[in-house]
């Protein structure tokens, strides 16, 4: 008898769960704290000094960097290719897939946007600590389909990765999906300035991307649905992570999907958690 799709469910989570073991068994001898920290059975304390067996390291702050190192590193989750020459990856926060494409495509140049103080902070001393001050340009700004002032969340009790630029969008995302974390913003938060993709390529020096890899909690229908089809055609890959809004918001990866593919991108991949958010991964024709 063939097992049915919801009883063969767990047993592919369990070997999708023992290759991303051995994955960060071959990237760290310091695996089993960190898988430990990462399946929540037994915390480790921070800072954490995390060093790759590569020769790489990293200082872990809280359990959201155990998390994103293990989505980079031992879950493969973005596409990066030797040959690739010109990356950006906005949204970098602490530098984690920067590191991780710096290291898969050593010839490529990384522009790494980070609007955050504290953490765009993190991400220079992981550049520096790396020896990767030559390959990768720190961009001191948030991204959106207009330029401007921005206001996003203060630090206070807040991760990292769930830190947004303030819009009806993610406001909507951050109460269906932080929970308490979403409700913690009580100040005025911190101002930034966001830069719309053009003068963001434009400012980095950039003509063509070979990858664009875009994880800014909730902003992604901003960016990915306003901004001009002659920028995002300089792009010959997108991945971007994207969140399920609320369904009065009519906002989803469909609309993303629409978009992109009306501009002659395909949709080559797409891993859907469905827990609210995944990665999908476009493609343009050979040019």
């Amino acid at each position: 008898m063939q097992p049915t799709r919801s009883s063969s469910l767990p047993w592919l989570a369990n070997l999708r769960r023992f290759t991303e073991i051995v994955a960060c068994l071959r990237e760290t001898a310091q695996w089993l704290p960190i898988t430990l920290d990462y399946l929540k059975l037994r915390p480790i304390r921070y800072p954490f000094e995390l060093e790759l067996r590569s020769g790489e390291r990293v200082i872990l702050h809280e359990h959201i960097d155990v998390v994103i190192f293990w989505m980079v590193f031992a879950r493969q989750h973005y596409p990066v290719a030797a040959p690739h020459r010109v990356i950006v990856d906005i949204g970098a926060n602490i530098g984690m897939f920067t590191l991780y494409a710096a290291r898969k495509a050593p010839a490529a140049r990384i522009v790494a946007v980070e609007p955050f103080p504290d953490t765009r902070e993190r991400l220079k001393d992981l550049v520096e600590t790396n020896h990767l001050a030559g390959r990768v340009t720190i961009l001191s700004c948030a991204i959106a389909a207009t330029a401007g002032d921005r206001t996003m969340d203060s630090a206070e009790a807040i991760p990292s990765q769930y830190r947004r630029i303030y819009s009806p969008e993610t406001t909507a995302l951050n109460a269906a999906h932080r929970g308490p974390a979403g409700a913690a913003q009580t100040d005025d938060g911190v101002p930034v300035r966001a830069e719309t993709l053009a003068d963001l390529l434009e400012i980095a020096g950039v003509a063509e991307v070979d990858l664009l890899k875009m994880n800014i909690h909730g902003s992604e229908y901003d960016v990915l649905l306003h901004t001009d089809p002659q920028v995002l055609q300089r792009c010959r890959q997108i991945a971007v992570q994207y969140h399920e809004m609320p369904a009065e918001m009519h906002l989803g990866k469909e609309q993303i999907i629409e978009r992109l593919q009306s501009l002659g991108f395909r949709l080559i991949a797409d891993d859907d958690t469905h827990r609210g958010s995944g990665l999908a991964v476009f493609s343009q024709a050979q040019r």
